[in-house]
């Protein structure tokens, strides 16, 4: 699907940039104070173990079925989530012994340990006294999230261990040095694994002067302001990348987009008016993209239904009421452009009105999970000014 911005006839202007922010600085907006800053990349878990259990580590992570391209099963084949496959290829994995927990990050320049998201594989205990909680009136404590024992292995999530905002999952064996902690543990256990090393990923924020900030989003000045123009025209808070820039703008719509030459990536803002009850999601989506998205050669982009590519639909307790999820396929009409969309929508009683955020993107034979996870991020930390 080509949505070159040259192609689009919108019925409303493009909205510039430098209108519509308050500061369009490049600075970072991170509070230079905290000294432990937590960079990382989104979907990626650095594993941690010990020399010894090298074998087995990459046993685990790299010669079973975990080892399915995490880029491209969950989006690319919308997997069912009775597939051991859709579980193993919500995140991807770099592997490292305990000596290297320490060592410089090319890509950060922190140590690796302080990584967004961490597993310890830590058979002999090594690590017990990081589970100790920090003193919990103090700014980013350190303290547990949850801790559980799953078929004899002990399974411990702390926030703040050695950055913030950071999550480590201990694993340890309470009965060996070890001999339990193996593939077939893991492969039993993975849903369980994800399911809530995914929950606390999503909600891995921190607050600042500025606003929420996550280790996997790049955000400085530039998405700030961009985040509080949104908020005060309308009633909305928006935790945003600053790599996407706002291309377009209504009373009912609101587009942000990153483009390169390999692939793009947007976020969508929808806003129904007077709704008592949610219309069809479906063709509420497909109405707003052939009204704003249509390409100069009369084309839109749709919400397929193939069975190639199943719509899922569901619904969550949110801090809102109800909230409505989506998830599937585009594609554009009459052509073989297609990519993965994920749509929320929130009631917002005090408005009288839904409020849908949704995020898609193309990118051909490109890595789509952490394009995808980020934007995934950003629809779940969207919330109402209430």
């Amino acid at each position: 699907m080509s949505l070159s911005r040259k192609q689009f006839q919108f019925g409303i202007g493009f909205a510039t940039v430098v209108l519509f922010l308050l500061n369009s600085g490049c600075n970072s907006s991170v509070d230079t104070a905290q000294r432990d800053s937590s960079v990382g990349t989104a979907a990626r878990i650095t594993v941690f173990y010990p020399d010894f259990f090298e074998d087995s580590a990459n046993e685990i992570f790299t010669q079973t079925r975990w080892a399915v391209d995490s880029n491209l099963i969950r989006f690319e084949e919308n997997l069912d989530k009775s597939n051991d496959a859709y579980y193993e290829a919500q995140f991807e994995f770099e592997l490292h012994n305990f000596s290297q927990m320490q060592e410089e990050d090319i890509a950060t320049k922190n140590n690796m340990q302080s990584a967004p998201l961490v597993w310890i594989i830590d058979p002999k205990s090594k690590f017990e006294d990081i589970k100790q909680s920090s003193n919990k009136k103090m700014a980013h404590a350190k303290r547990i999230l949850k801790d559980t024992n799953i078929d004899n292995i002990q399974c411990t999530w702390i926030s703040n261990v050695w950055s913030v905002p950071q999550v480590v999952l201990m694993i340890n064996d309470l009965h060996s040095d070890g001999e339990n902690i193996k593939s077939s543990w893991f492969q039993a256990n993975q849903k369980t694994l994800f399911t809530i090393t995914k929950q606390f990923e999503l909600g891995n924020t921190t607050a600042t002067k500025t606003g929420s900030r996550h280790p996997s989003l790049i955000q400085n000045r530039y998405s700030d302001s961009l985040s509080a123009a949104i908020g005060a025209n309308y009633a909305v808070k928006a935790m945003l990348s600053a790599e996407l820039k706002l291309v377009a703008k209504a009373n009912d719509f609101l587009w942000l987009r990153q483009e390169t030459g390999n692939y793009h990536s947007n976020l969508m803002l929808q806003f129904i008016a007077g709704s008592d009850s949610l219309l069809d999601q479906i063709s509420a989506r497909n109405t707003l993209t052939k009204k704003y998205l249509k390409t100069a050669e009369g084309t839109w982009v749709e919400i397929s239904e193939s069975g190639q590519f199943p719509v899922r639909k569901w619904t969550v307790i949110g801090p809102f009421g109800q909230e409505y999820w989506m998830s599937g396929w585009q594609t554009e009409l009459n052509t073989n452009r297609r990519g993965p969309f994920i749509r929320r929508v929130i009631r917002d009683t005090a408005n009288q009105r839904h409020v849908a955020v949704d995020a898609f993107i193309f990118a051909p034979n490109q890595p789509r999970n952490r394009m995808m996870r980020e934007l995934e991020i950003m629809v779940s930390q969207f919330s109402l000014s209430q």
